[in-house]
C-alpha cells in the first residue's frame, strides 16, 4: 500500500498491509520562518520514514494590540483575522513546502488547537478568568477566534492537507490540571470546537483529547474520525475506548516515558497496544508530543517494531 492508502484504510477500518506509524515533537516553530519549519519537519520525516506527517503548529495567536487579556474591553478587541497575518502565513508556507516536497502520497496532518486553547496559548492561562468573569465578551472573543480558525481550515484544505489533529483542553474535571466543570466546558469549549470540526469535514479529523483524568463522555459526540489521548496515563485504556467509540484510535507510544525507556520497553508498549486495540482502526503514535531530545535509537526502534508486527 502507499502511505496515503495505508493511512485512510486504517482510519476507515479496512485491512492494512501494516499499521501506520508516526511520532511528533516540537520544533520551536515560532522562532523560525516557515521555510525552516518545513525543513525541520522534512528532515525528521526522512530520518524515520514515517507513514504520516503530523505537523506541529507553534506560532501563537496574535493579540489585538494588547500585551495581555486582562479586562472585558480586551476581549471585545478581538476580530476575525485574515490568513495573511504572519502567524498563519508562515505556517501555511511550511505546509505548502511540505506538500510540494512530499508529493501527494504522504499524508499530512496539520495541528489545530481548539478556540479557547488557541486564546490561552497566545494570551496565557490567566485570560481564562477574564472570559468566565465577562461571559458575553468572552463569547464574542471566541466567535472571532473560531471564525479565524475556520478560515485557516479552509486555507489548509486548499493546500491539499489530508487531516487535522484537533487539540482539545478541558475535557476533564476541575480536580485535574487544565480541567473544567462540565457546564463551563459545554458553554465555552464544545460549541466552538464543533464549529471548527464541521468546517474541517472532508479532512481526517483526529481529536487529541489533552490532559489526565479525562471525562471522555464530553467528546464522544464530536464529529471526528479518530481519537488520540495519553492512554498510558489516563482512562480510558485503548480497550475501554474500543467499547466507547467506533472511531479509529491513535496510540501505543508512551510520550512521557519513551525518553528514558529501553528498546525492549518501547516494543512492549506498542505490542500491548495492538493486543488491546486490535489491528483494525489503529494508528501507532504517541499519546502527546514526545520530548525533542528523545533518543534517535528509540524512535528507529519504534519504526522497526511496527513494521515487524
Amino acid at each position: 500500500m502507499t502511505k496515503l492508502e495505508r493511512f485512510h484504510a486504517a482510519i476507515q477500518g479496512h485491512e492494512v498491509d501494516r499499521l501506520p506509524v508516526s511520532v511528533w515533537l516540537h520544533f520551536a516553530s515560532e522562532h523560525h520562518p516557515g521555510e525552516e519549519v518545513a525543513r525541520l519537519h522534512l528532515a525528521f520525516y526522512r530520518e524515520y520514514d514515517w507513514d504520516y506527517v503530523k505537523v506541529m503548529n507553534d506560532y501563537r495567536y496574535p493579540l489585538p494590540g494588547i500585551a495581555e487579556v486582562g479586562t472585558e474591553a480586551d476581549l471585545l478587541r478581538f476580530e476575525p483575522l485574515d490568513m495573511d497575518h504572519p502567524v498563519f502565513a508562515e505556517q501555511l508556507k511550511a505546509l505548502r513546502i511540505l506538500r510540494e516536497e512530499l508529493g501527494p502520497g504522504v499524508p499530512i496532518v496539520e495541528t489545530v488547537f481548539s478556540p479557547i486553547q488557541t486564546l490561552l496559548r497566545g494570551a496565557g492561562n490567566a485570560a481564562w478568568n477574564v472570559v468566565v468573569t465577562h461571559p458575553e465578551a468572552g463569547h464574542r472573543m471566541l466567535a472571532a477566534v473560531t471564525e479565524t480558525l475556520i478560515r485557516y481550515v479552509a486555507a489548509i484544505k486548499r493546500l491539499g492537507v489530508d487531516g487535522v489533529f484537533f487539540s482539545v483542553n478541558g475535557a476533564n474535571g476541575p480536580q485535574a490540571a487544565g480541567g473544567l466543570p462540565k457546564e463551563q466546558f459545554d458553554e465555552f469549549v464544545a460549541p466552538y470546537d464543533r464549529q471548527v470540526l464541521e468546517a474541517a469535514r472532508g479532512l481526517v479529523r483526529i481529536g487529541h483529547i489533552h490532559g489526565y483524568d479525562l471525562d471522555f463522555d464530553r467528546v464522544l459526540d464530536y464529529p471526528l474520525e479518530a481519537y488520540s489521548w495519553s492512554h498510558h496515563h489516563t482512562a480510558p485504556s485503548l480497550a475501554e475506548a474500543r467499547r466507547l467509540t467506533d472511531k479509529a484510535l491513535v496510540g501505543g507510544i508512551d510520550e512521557v516515558r519513551v525518553f528514558t525507556q529501553t528498546p525492549g520497553e518501547v516494543e512492549a508498549d506498542i505490542r500491548r497496544a495492538v493486543d488491546e486495540a486490535g489491528r483494525t482502526k489503529l494508528l501507532i503514535g504517541p499519546g502527546c508530543t514526545v520530548l525533542p531530545d528523545t533518543p534517535k535509537k528509540l524512535l528507529h526502534h519504534v519504526v522497526k517494531t511496527v513494521r515487524e508486527l
